[in-house]
């Protein structure tokens, strides 16, 4: 049985943006690293504001990200849902690259399994393990991107559908 959930869960993390293109050695070399997390619905994971755990993989469940109602930072009228993410997604990638408090929150929708690699045994792979740490970083670089191209294309249509309420008719 617990072959076949390690079996599984390599093969989840093989289909994760972070850990896409590595072998299944390079893969158990991740599972073993990280802390396997069984946590049930409602589970708080990261609070904006706060810093992280580390990187977490969903392996099975749901995640909810969002920014809270009320933070450390700031007050906001009322909670906003930034993404739902599932089996594969990552989240706390930030803060294992830049060290910084967690830029948004995180808790399970549904009872979830989830792979959290801490920054420091992130960062011990990929300075050990020289293909490993191109691999990833190159991961990570083009998700990171993507997501930037993605919010500067938001931030067109805003700017158009301002500019265009603005026109005379």
């Amino acid at each position: 049985m617990l072959d076949r959930a390690l079996e599984q869960y390599r093969g989840v993390l093989a289909q994760s943006v972070v850990w896409a293109g590595l072998s299944p050695d390079d893969l158990d070399l991740v599972l073993a690293s990280c802390r396997l997390l069984t946590v049930e619905a409602g589970q708080p994971l990261l609070a904006e504001g706060r810093p992280g755990a580390g990187l977490f993989v969903i392996l099975d469940g749901q995640v909810e990200v969002f920014l809270p109602e009320h933070s450390q930072r700031v007050r906001r009228p009322s909670r906003v849902r930034l993404n739902v993410l599932g089996p594969g997604r990552c989240f706390g990638e930030y803060g294992v690259i830049d060290d910084m408090p967690s830029s948004a929150s995180a808790q399970t929708l549904t009872p979830a399994r989830l792979c959290v690699l801490s920054p420091s045994d992130f960062r011990r792979i990929a300075e050990r393990n020289d293909r490993i740490g191109r691999i990833v970083y190159a991961n990570l670089l083009r998700f990171l991107v993507s997501r930037l191209r993605s919010k500067d294309k938001e931030l067109d249509l805003i700017v158009f559908a301002e500019e265009e309420a603005d026109r005379p008719s």
